[in-house]
């Protein structure tokens, strides 16, 4: 199959052209055809970042293979926020994975949504996606907007691409980040050592995570998150990165690794809060996002789910802070474990995953950080200081020692000074 290149999509990926171009396929379905070798320009292969010019034909030697469909309906209930002929606005519940893979085929929410809206799905991400634009984690609630058409779902997705689809977080992390506002920017790729993990690695796929503080605790912060990339895991990756995991995560240190790290007085409060937590206390809260019909702007709203408020309302009554307080000898910054990788890294060759958006000018700017340098010199010189009050405390000591066995402040000598003889004298 051929398509010719007209001057409207002049400089876009090849990818996004033939998207927009072919019929009942997603971006996933192309970049395996691109992966494949398929997908070819002037009868060479193309490369997944090869961007059209008009007049090009872009050649598409076989269409995509759709997976067979094995996914059951079934009676699963679901929290509809809002609903319409377009869209469905829901809110997900902890402990529900989103569609089958990674060995889980039944009890997914794709299944209860074949239950409950039959042939009203799209069916742009295949049928064991039907009406799937993006997804959350198996332990993380919150709200998703599913299509229930091909057009809807695709005008979605141009959404996420174009950062006009915005959804918000709310994630309880441990300890107090540095700054209490800023961008976390680090690549994000499979963790090379183990596969079933997320972790930031050189050469790894482009990730930003903006936050805000909102909340303070002596032990942990309720941050506000939005993603300007939309990798697997990010926000509980990227909090791990800096030092500070996602409360009661299993899988980036969130439980009894964080748990080690809590001041003794406070290791009993903590105790009880991971006892709380059936597993990462972050959800999706809010979603903004366009009509795709009307074109009107919609936002969308839920309260934190009930173990998330108990854990707050815990914290607030045992430890409240008033102030965030960061030290740097104490804190969670310095977590102790390989959190970077920087070699040994292998791509994957198609990310599937849906991009989240940050909306641009709610989140301020990154402040300035020191350097490294700038940080050991500012200890050293805090040592200096710590090193010169001590010798004072110790001073003024023997001074009242030697006082109480009687001898005058003038005939008093600092141990190791030699005192100048007097020239009349000799």
């Amino acid at each position: 199959m051929n398509y010719l290149v007209e001057d409207k999509h002049s400089g876009e990926r090849i990818d996004k052209f033939l998207v927009s171009v072919m019929d009942n396929v997603s971006r996933t379905d192309v970049q395996k055809l691109i992966v494949a070798g398929d997908v070819k320009v002037g009868g060479v292969a193309a490369s997944k970042n090869f961007r059209v010019e008009s007049g090009m034909v872009v050649v598409v030697e076989r269409l995509p293979e759709k997976d067979a469909s094995t996914l059951e309906p079934e009676n699963i209930p679901l929290d509809i926020v809002y609903e319409d002929d377009d869209i469905v606005v829901l809110n997900k519940p902890r402990n529900l994975v989103v569609h089958p893979g990674n060995g889980v085929q039944n009890g997914t929410l794709a299944a209860g949504l074949l239950y409950h809206f039959k042939e009203n799905l799209s069916a742009v991400n295949g049928p064991l996606r039907p009406g799937i634009v993006h997804r959350l984690d198996k332990d993380t609630p919150g709200l998703m907007v599913v299509a229930k058409n091909d057009a809807a779902h695709r005008h979605l997705a141009h959404q996420l691409e174009t950062r006009t689809l915005h959804r918000t977080y709310n994630a309880l992390v441990w300890g107090c980040p540095r700054d209490l506002e800023g961008c976390i920017d680090a690549p994000i790729a499979r963790n090379p050592k183990n596969r079933l993990k997320m972790a930031v690695v050189k050469g790894g796929k482009e990730s930003r995570t903006h936050y805000v503080a909102k909340q303070f605790f002596a032990i942990a912060t309720l941050l506000e998150l939005q993603l300007e990339s939309g990798r697997t895991h990010q926000i509980r990756v990227h909090s791990r990165y800096t030092g500070h995991p996602v409360v009661g995560d299993p899988l980036y240190d969130g439980r009894e690794e964080s748990l080690n790290r809590v001041p003794p007085l406070m290791k009993e409060i903590a105790a009880k809060v991971l006892e709380m937590a059936p597993a990462q206390l972050l959800q999706a809260v809010k979603i903004e996002l366009i009509h795709p019909t009307t074109g009107k702007k919609m936002k969308f709203k839920v309260p934190m789910e009930e173990p998330f408020t108990k854990v707050l309302k815990f914290l607030k009554k045992e430890c409240p802070a008033s102030a965030p307080v960061f030290d740097e000898e104490e804190s969670f910054h310095d977590f102790d474990a390989d959190i970077r990788f920087d070699e040994g890294f292998e791509p994957d060759e198609v990310d599937s995953e849906m991009l989240d958006e940050f909306q641009e000018g709610v989140f301020p700017e990154l402040k300035v950080r020191k350097t490294r340098a700038e940080r050991f010199a500012e200890r050293k010189a805090n040592a200096a200081r710590r090193r010169e009050k001590a010798a004072e405390r110790k001073r003024i000591k023997q001074e009242k020692a030697a006082r109480k066995r009687g001898i005058a402040p003038e005939d008093f000598v600092q141990p190791g000074y030699e005192p100048t003889i007097d020239p009349d004298l000799l």
